[in-house]
């Protein structure tokens, strides 16, 4: 069964900690996720797996946060 994470628990760790990006590890969904907090918005990046092929990064330029693939 593939998981993802508690949606009301990533608001509540974005709140707490006055954050607006959240990444992490794989949940087998990897993607850019858009969500709004007290009124704001806010993403949360979710990297992809890792195996013996492939992988992927985050890169971050000014302005710009980028998941990209690794071989």
């Amino acid at each position: 069964q593939i998981m993802d994470v508690n949606a009301e628990t990533v608001a509540h760790i974005l709140h707490r900690y006055q954050a607006h990006r959240l990444i992490h590890g794989h949940t087998h969904r990897p993607a850019d996720h858009q969500l709004t907090v007290n009124g704001q918005t806010a993403e949360r990046l979710v990297l992809a797996d890792w195996n013996a092929e492939r992988g992927e990064v985050l890169v971050h330029r000014p302005g710009e946060w980028r998941r990209e693939p690794v071989e």
